[in-house]
């Protein structure tokens, strides 16, 4: 790059002299035409002038005298013509005199013509006066050619000094190119193409080589880290088949393995289980992933020492995993996946924590399954048995029936069908009846309905997580709430609770469209109740928690739904001050019949009242448990012994009859 600009910076300078020079060069050949002229001029003149001085008649005198007194002028007009272009006549041997005044000497002439006494000294004046005109024409002659012939070879050693400039310049660019290219061919490709051979080596799994060492810089620091790849890559192939941190199977040790115990089990009866812990995702936020790793090799153990050293048990997942056993004969699969489970409930030694966990368990018996493809389906129908025990309440043992397999189906059927039904109106909102002990405000809670044209009535616990599990969630939440506010608005003296879905709370925008759906229908944001889970989990969700202060904030009063089904349901209240906590129905079915459920129940109501909340019982379903939630203070109560939820239309004819706690109500069920 820099012979190139240098090679420019040349040529540049080169030009601008050869420009000037060629002007120069033109200037001289001109002023050379121009003397070359004034020579021609000269001679015409002088041969006019014999003709008029010595003519052969008349008619030739005149004409010599014209002609004489035309090249005097065209003399004179080459004689400024080079004076104009610049050319120094005063330097000359010749005295520029006699061209300065040639009219006077055409009047001599014509006077020694006219006089016939002129003589021989006369004549001769006006010959040696042309004779020195000639010569100096002639001297000029030569004066600019020499002029014209010195630019020319000057322009011609420039032209050679600029061609050799060149060629020097160009030499020395093509010296380095080549210099360049050499190494280029001799160090770089060669190493580049290594290079190239060990990443297509490594990219098609081949780690059984050395990278090696490269001298380009560049190269050896990729080479370093290409090398520590293909060991560690090494090392990973090696445990293909393991769980590094366990050191138990993984799931492709698993497959193979449980596919050959089967093919070898001679009609013997084995159970393919999943086992997943539940909440693990806790113990790693508040143990650190250390001790995770530390509890799930404990629970690995502990499975291994019930079930024998003939079972499989493979870590499958963070906190799943799948065992293989041989069925003892007489035994039940039922009872050995549940005791299986109990003997995960007793506290694990961590060194300095004591973990007491759970884990939810789905198993499938079976006699064969020889093939892979046979274990993974076998493990397909544990998942789904898996996936009961969890939507079944977690740290429990479900066996894989058929049933499954269709409520898996029907639960695929409702995702696809549930986007058709936001469209063609097959969804509605009823509303069951919150009644005040104290006799406060009326409320009802908005629920929503799905009537289905082939299935009939879907229970919102089947539709509500189809949704989440389709994305459709945040789309029908978005539905409920503008449906509810729209009936609301018709409500005035009404109170509306609404339930959320922890999606909704992490939504973009959630809190201006709920904000913009209250003024649309001109309903204040102290009339609506806003329900979440503890499943939301707000005290590890800081942008749940960041919009449930925003809405709170805006003057919406927030509820804890379905408290005291889970242990967070403390940390919420500690994380978040509720305005409303809604008792679990499981807290209230037992109340008047046992004492340790009412004294539970009675803890719950106290704590809720001393933090300043709202204590909703929901789920009142008879006359024998009024009685004991008004001794425990609850301040609102709601469920079927009251009203079941009830069509928007009759609303308000239900609050117009004059509803009190202490009426029941038998009113079609919506």
């Amino acid at each position: 790059m820099a012979c190139t600009c240098a090679l420019q910076v040349i040529s540049q300078d080169r030009a601008f002299k050869l420009r000037a020079e060629s002007e120069e060069m033109r200037a001289t050949a001109t002023n050379t035409e121009h003397a070359e002229q004034l020579v021609k001029l000269v001679a015409q003149f002088r041969l006019a002038t014999h003709l008029y001085l010595s003519p052969a008649s008349a008619s030739e005198a005149a004409r010599a005298d014209g002609e004489m007194t035309d090249v005097a002028i065209r003399i004179g007009e080459q004689i400024n013509a080079l004076r104009a272009s610049g050319m120094e006549l005063y330097g000359l041997p010749q005295d520029i005199a006699v061209l300065n005044d040639i009219d006077q000497h055409v009047a001599t002439i014509a006077e020694v013509r006219g006089n016939p006494a002129s003589g021989r000294a006369e004549r001769g004046a006006i010959d040696e006066r042309n004779a020195q005109m000639a010569s100096l024409a002639a001297a000029i002659e030569a004066k600019a050619s020499a002029d014209r012939d010195g630019a020319y070879d000057q322009l011609s050693r420039s032209s050679h000094n600029w061609q050799m400039l060149v060629i020097g310049a160009g030499t020395v660019t093509i010296a380095f190119a080549l210099l360049i290219l050499i190494d280029l061919l001799r160090n770089i490709l060669p190493a580049l193409r290594r290079m190239h051979v060990a990443l297509r080596r490594l990219a098609e799994g081949d780690l059984d080589f050395e990278v090696g060492d490269f001298r380009l810089r560049e190269l050896r620091a990729l080479s370093g880290s290409l090398e520590t790849f293909r060991r560690n890559a090494q090392a990973v192939k090696n445990l293909a088949f393991t769980d590094p941190s366990t050191g138990l199977p993984n799931r492709r040790a698993f497959v193979e393995r449980t596919a050959r115990k089967l093919g070898a089990g001679n009609g013997s009866i084995f159970l393919v289980m999943l086992a997943d812990i539940d909440r693990f995702k806790h113990v790693n936020d508040d143990y650190g992933h250390a001790v995770g790793d530390r509890l799930v090799k404990l629970i690995g153990e502990r499975m291994k020492e019930l079930l024998g050293n003939e079972a499989i048990i493979a870590r499958t997942g963070g906190d799943e995993f799948a065992l293989c056993t041989m069925l003892p004969k007489g035994a039940a699969a039922a009872t050995l996946g549940t005791d299986l489970v109990g003997a995960m409930r007793a506290p694990f030694d961590l060194g300095d924590y004591n973990v007491a966990i759970s884990i939810s368990l789905g198993l499938v018996e079976t006699t064969t399954g020889e093939s892979e493809d046979e274990v993974n389906a076998l493990i397909n129908q544990a998942d789904l048995a898996l996936y009961a025990s969890k939507n079944g309440g977690r740290n429990r043992a479900t066996r894989f029936t058929a049933d499954l397999e269709e409520e898996r189906e029907l639960s695929r059927a409702l995702e696809r069908d549930l986007a058709l039904a936001l469209d063609d109106g097959q969804l509605r909102m009823v509303y069951q009846p919150i009644h005040s002990i104290a006799g406060g405000e009326d409320e009802v809670e908005a629920l929503v309905r799905w009537q289905h044209p082939l299935l009939g009535e879907i229970s919102p616990a089947r539709f509500i997580p189809a949704a989440e599990r389709s994305g459709l969630m945040v789309q029908l939440g978005y539905w409920i709430v503008q449906r509810a506010l729209d009936d609301l608005s018709r409500w005035p003296h009404l109170s509306m609770s609404i339930n959320l879905s922890p999606l909704q709370l992490q939504q973009d925008g959630f809190v201006g469209f709920l904000m913009d759906c209250c003024r649309q229908h001109a309903i204040t944001p102290q009339r609506v109740i806003l329900e979440v889970t503890e499943s939301l989990s707000i005290e590890r969700n800081t942008r749940a928690l960041m919009t449930l202060n925003l809405l709170r904030n805006a003057g919406f009063r927030i509820a804890l739904d379905d408290f005291g089904t889970g242990y967070s349901s403390l940390c919420m209240m500690k994380t978040f001050k509720f305005d409303r906590l809604k008792l679990d129905r499981s807290l209230i079915t037992d109340l008047g019949k046992d004492p340790t459920s009412q004294a539970v129940f009675d803890a719950a109501v106290t704590m809720a009242l001393r933090i300043g909340a709202e204590v909703v019982a929901e789920g009142i379903s008879e006359e024998g448990l009024v009685d004991p939630v008004r001794s425990a203070g609850c301040t609102h109560v709601q469920g079927y012994h009251y009203s079941r939820p009830i069509e928007a239309e009759a609303v308000n004819g239900y609050y117009e009859s004059g509803p009190t706690v202490d009426r029941k109500s038998d009113r079609k069920v919506a």
